[in-house]
């Protein structure tokens, strides 16, 4: 193992158990356009692939037009911050791994496809926003225009200028969706699965992903 010095963390299934807030949202989007749920097993196939919400409501509902999708993903995301974020739990010893993380110089940074809205909103109501530097999802004013994860270019374009000072071989990927793995890849930098988390271990152990954890409190020993 090798020090780290910046952490990227995806959000839902990585810091935060927010499968709850999901499915529930998910639920009321449906409600809300007097359409039929989608069967449960449906819903959670969605959210272990750790699909982005079009992506998510291509798979849900396939007969929406491209307007269409952006319409329901507006109003997903609407609905979850008026309803769920409080629906969203943090992972035992999430706060205590930020936080001593933070005390020993590390750069802790949130790389999300999540909406950067709900993302700040639920930092802020755990508590996590002091030790995070830099939080980054969709709408965010840094990533206009550039592809999300796993494509690298936020990190190409976005995450390595802003931390210059930090190699590659410094900076670990921690997630728990293949979409976090393929993501690390293609930015060229190690990867950890949280194991623990919405992904399944089929589809995530064959992108062999530098390290696996089935709790955060084993992260620290990676990171140090």
């Amino acid at each position: 193992m090798k020090p780290y010095s910046l952490i990227l963390f995806d959000y839902d299934g990585t810091l935060c158990d927010s499968r709850e807030a999901i499915l529930a949202t998910f639920e009321r989007t449906f409600q809300y356009y007097q359409e039929p749920i989608p069967p449960l097993e449906k819903l959670h196939q969605v959210v272990s692939h750790g699909l982005i919400m079009p992506e998510a409501f291509k798979v849900l509902k396939p007969e929406l037009t491209p307007e269409g999708i952006t319409e329901w993903v507006k109003s997903y995301r609407d609905l979850y911050d008026q309803n769920a974020y409080h629906l969203v739990k943090p992972f035992p010893g999430a706060k205590a791994l930020l936080m001593n993380l933070k005390a020993r110089g590390k750069t802790l940074l949130v790389m999300s496809n999540k909406g950067i809205r709900s993302i700040e909103m639920s930092l802020d109501y755990l508590g996590f926003t002091p030790y995070i530097t830099l939080s980054l999802g969709d709408g965010s004013p840094l990533l206009a225009g550039l592809d999300k994860k796993p494509n690298p270019i936020s990190y190409t374009k976005v995450i390595q200028p802003a931390f210059a000072h930090t190699t590659s071989a410094q900076t670990l990927m921690v997630g728990d969706t293949t979409m976090d793995i393929q993501y690390a890849h293609n930015c060229e930098i190690d990867s950890c699965w949280a194991a623990y988390g919405f992904g399944s271990a089929e589809a995530i152990r064959p992108l062999k992903p530098t390290y696996e954890v089935n709790a955060l409190s084993e992260l620290e020993k990676i990171i140090e």
